[in-house]
C-alpha cells in the first residue's frame, strides 16, 4: 500500500513539473509575440505600462467611435417634407436659372423645355427628387369641396417648384380623392384613378376596381385623383378606348409620368385651342409620351383646364388665353428651406 501511494505521488509531482514548464514557456512565447506592443524598455529592465487585452480593446473602441463620428458628420443628411403640412419648404430663388427653366438644389433637380410637334407646342418638365414627400397634391385653400384656385397661386401658397394642374374633381361628382391619407371622396363610375404610395410610385387602376385590386392594402397610399384614362403602361402605349372627355379630338393634353428609376417624373402638356397650336388627339399623346422613355403616363384634366407652372409663372399658353380657377394641383417641392440653404 505505502508503495502503491509513492509512486502515485511521485506521478503527481512530475506531472505538475510538466504542466509548470508547459506554462513557462506559453508565457514566454506570448512575450516574444507581444514584444513590439509592450516596448523593449519592459526587456531593458525600465519602467513600462503592463499591456493587457483591454488596452487593446479600448483603443479600438476609441477608434470605432472616431470613425463612427466621421461617418455622420460627412453623410449627406435625409430631408422629408411633412406630409400632414399644406405648405411645404420656399425654395431658393436664386437656385432658378433667369428664363425659370431650371432648379437645382441638393434635394431637388427640374428641367424644362418646349417642342414643337404635330402642329401643337409640347411643354415637358423632367423632375428628380430625393425623397417621396416631395411630390405632393394640394386642394384649394387646402380644403375639399367647391373653393376653386388659379393653380398658379396654388403653387405660389404651398411653394412649388414645379406644378401642374389636377383632376379638376369638384367639377364632376365620381371618383376617388385622396390627400394625405385622408380619404374625401368615394363614389366610383368606371375612369381610371391615380394612386401615389408613400414611396412616390403610381398605381393606375379603374376606381371601380381600386378596393378590390387590394392596392389599399398593399401600399401605403398617400394620394389618389380620378381622372384619366392611363395613357402609358410599362413603358408602352396603351391603345385608347376609354370614352373620356373627347380623347379622338385635337385638344389640348396634360399628363403626369413617372419613369423606371426611383424618384424621377415627367410632366407633359401639349397645347391647343390658340393660334400656336391646334391640339393632338389622346392617341397621338399618349404614343408621344411613349417615346420619351417612362414607364407610366396618366392622363390629367386637360382643355381649358391644362396648366403648367414653375417659380409662381405660367409656361403654357392657356387655351381661350385665360387661366381657370381648379379645385388641386399636383407639384414638386424642395426638401429644404431657402434660409437653410445660405
Amino acid at each position: 500500500m505505502s508503495r502503491n501511494k509513492g509512486n502515485k505521488k511521485g506521478i503527481r509531482v512530475l506531472f505538475n513539473g510538466f504542466l509548470i514548464v508547459m506554462m513557462l514557456a506559453i508565457a514566454g512565447a506570448l512575450l516574444v509575440k507581444n514584444k513590439d506592443r509592450i516596448g523593449l524598455s519592459r526587456f531593458l529592465g525600465e519602467k513600462s505600462e503592463s499591456y493587457s487585452f483591454f488596452t487593446d480593446l479600448k483603443d479600438a473602441t476609441n477608434k470605432m467611435r472616431s470613425s463612427s463620428e466621421n461617418e455622420i458628420k460627412n453623410r449627406a443628411p435625409v430631408y422629408v417634407v411633412d406630409v400632414e403640412k399644406y405648405v411645404a419648404p420656399n425654395p431658393d430663388p436664386a437656385k432658378y436659372d433667369s428664363q425659370l427653366e431650371n432648379y437645382s438644389d441638393s434635394t431637388i433637380e427640374m428641367h424644362y423645355h418646349m417642342e414643337r410637334l404635330y402642329d401643337s407646342r409640347f411643354h415637358f418638365i423632367e423632375v428628380r427628387i430625393k425623397h417621396p414627400s416631395q411630390l405632393r397634391m394640394a386642394l384649394a385653400f387646402d380644403k375639399f369641396g367647391s373653393k376653386r384656385q388659379k393653380p398658379s397661386l396654388m403653387a405660389a401658397n404651398v411653394h412649388a417648384v414645379a406644378a401642374v394642374n389636377g383632376c379638376f374633381y369638384n367639377r364632376r361628382y365620381g371618383g376617388i380623392i385622396i390627400n394625405k391619407r385622408n380619404v374625401f371622396r368615394n363614389h366610383p363610375y368606371g375612369l381610371d384613378t391615380l394612386l401615389i404610395d408613400s414611396d412616390g410610385n403610381f398605381h393606375i387602376v379603374e376606381d371601380t376596381k381600386v378596393e378590390s385590386s387590394g392596392v389599399l392594402q398593399q401600399y401605403d397610399i398617400v394620394n389618389a385623383l380620378t381622372f384619366g384614362p392611363e395613357l402609358v403602361h410599362d413603358g408602352k402605349a396603351l391603345t385608347i378606348t376609354k370614352r373620356n372627355w373627347e380623347p379622338s379630338t385635337c385638344e389640348p393634353r396634360t399628363a403626369i409620368c413617372q419613369y423606371d428609376d426611383d424618384l424621377h417624373y415627367l410632366i407633359c402638356l401639349a397645347e391647343g385651342r390658340n393660334c400656336y397650336s391646334v391640339g393632338v388627339t389622346m392617341q397621338t399623346f399618349a404614343d408621344e409620351i411613349a417615346t420619351r422613355g417612362v414607364k407610366t403616363a396618366y392622363n390629367l384634366d386637360g382643355g381649358q383646364s391644362g396648366t403648367i407652372v414653375i417659380g409662381n409663372e405660367v409656361k403654357n399658353k392657356i387655351g381661350w388665353g385665360r387661366e381657370r380657377a381648379q379645385s388641386d394641383i399636383l407639384y414638386f417641392a424642395t426638401a429644404i428651406d431657402a434660409a437653410d440653404q445660405q
